[in-house]
């Protein structure tokens, strides 16, 4: 979608970017199962995705970015059925990676539970209650949040025209910071920020812990914050880059006006 990236017209660049996306997709819900809450081991998997696919598609990886980057650059008839076919191949993508976890350990993994991590007393004071309820407007708004500050960073690095010229590997390494920053700002809350990765996660835990004989439809009840909050979070960012952009032009061409008048 990006301007760097061929139009969807060239059929051969868009099999190479949604084939960038689904790896990318696998590669993010294989590290998420692999990595328990060891947020910058996450970011670092981002990072080595972003190498490899960020010259071919964007390297997004995640539909929240891609609903991002679709409404900053506002080309919504040529690109919105661009836009869907990234969505279908990240999501499948993300079932590859949880295929490829099941394949390689046939049972869970450190890391295959998308949920509060409740084992924590300072975590499961922050969103259970006395009773064991989950607390779900803290885990929507965390999600929403973290997604609109990565989202947000994600359009400045790849559009703000004073970084076009620095180099890609300088660029992940931000855009890979940003994301482990934000994934510590979760708090614990299950630092999602994917909805494909949301998708299908939970349906990987919730039929692993239903064929041990574990209730595993409990773990199932907070996929709609996973899913609709960081969407949302993507659509505030879109707007604030534009606005952005729009009063960053604003200013450019006041300061260009004073200067040839003072000329």
């Amino acid at each position: 979608m990006e301007s760097s990236i061929p139009e969807s017209g060239k059929w051969k660049h868009l099999l190479r970017a949604l084939v960038s996306e689904f790896c990318g997709a696998a590669l993010t819900v294989y590290a998420f199962n692999f990595t328990t809450a060891y947020y910058q081991a996450r970011a670092f998997a981002y990072f080595v995705g972003w190498l490899m696919a960020v010259s071919v598609s964007g390297a997004h990886f995640n539909p929240a970015t891609t609903l991002g980057v679709f409404l900053s650059e506002g080309k919504y008839g040529k690109q919105v059925v661009r836009m869907l076919l990234y969505w279908l191949f990240q999501l499948m993508g993300a079932f590859a990676g949880v295929l490829i976890t099941y394949l390689i350990f046939n049972e869970p993994v450190e890391g295959y539970l998308l949920w509060p991590l409740e084992q924590n007393p300072d975590v499961a004071t922050r969103f259970f209650s006395e009773s064991g309820n989950l607390y779900y407007a803290k885990i929507c708004f965390l999600e929403a949040l973290n997604t609109f500050t990565f989202v947000y960073v994600y359009l400045l690095v790849i559009y703000k025209p004073q970084l076009r010229t620095v180099d890609e590997i300088i660029k992940g390494l931000g855009v890979a910071l940003t994301l482990w920053i934000c994934y510590e700002l979760s708090a614990g809350s299950g630092a999602c920020l994917n909805p494909a990765l949301a998708i299908a996660q939970v349906s990987y835990q919730v039929g692993f812990l239903n064929g041990m004989d574990y209730n595993g439809n409990r773990f199932a009840s907070p996929i709609w914050c996973y899913i609709v909050f960081p969407l949302i979070g993507a659509i505030v960012a879109a707007v604030s880059f534009r606005v952005h952009i729009k009063l960053e032009n604003s200013a450019l061409k006041q300061d260009a006006g004073e200067a040839a008048v003072a000329e």
